[in-house]
């Protein structure tokens, strides 16, 4: 009796110790856990429906289930193509016009979108239910993410795992 107790103390210990290991190689901070890490820009086309050029107009919080869900209003004011966008869907693509205004949908706290921020975007419809189903994620959280500065867009996360470029130039993409 005193072995099996001894066996179980055991187990139960290489079970914390290996819990508390694979804990630590999950990604965490703005990239969040994600199941396909890109490495070019074709790729992350490729799992997009839309590359959007917008700037943010405003912004607002939504809780549900003690999930704070960040939705912000883009104004698109360019729609760069890739013949590859939308390659890996299955879904029609939502189309996108210069004009157009969408929101984004970001989970979880703090935003990597602000206010009067000027943005390239790569993006996938969210497939929810009811009005959020017109509404865009950010493909790969936030890998599609570019933030204008000056001539070029910046990555606004760039320790996410992805092989991406820090800056894209997008000829005539500020409208």
């Amino acid at each position: 009796m005193r072995r099996f107790g001894i066996r179980l103390a055991l187990a139960m210990l290489t079970v914390s110790v290996v819990s508390v290991a694979a804990a630590g190689c999950v990604q965490s901070g703005h990239s969040g856990s994600r199941h396909e890490l890109f490495d070019s820009l074709d790729a992350l086309a490729r799992e997009s429906s839309v590359i959007v050029v917008g700037s943010v107009t405003d912004q607002r919080e939504e809780d549900s289930a003690g999930l704070t869900t960040t939705v912000s209003t883009v104004s698109v004011t360019n729609t760069p193509a890739n013949p590859s966008l939308g390659e890996n869907l299955d879904a029609e693509s939502l189309p996108v016009a210069v004009g157009d205004v969408i929101q984004v949908r970001q989970d979880g706290k703090p935003s990597a979108l602000h206010p009067d921020q000027e943005y390239l975007l790569f993006l996938t419809p969210t497939m929810l239910p009811g009005n959020e189903a017109t509404q865009f994620f950010i493909t790969g959280a936030v890998a599609g993410a570019y933030k204008r500065d000056g001539d070029q867009y910046t990555r606004i996360v760039t320790d996410s795992g992805d092989d991406l470029p820090d800056t894209i130039v997008i000829a005539d993409a500020h409208g």
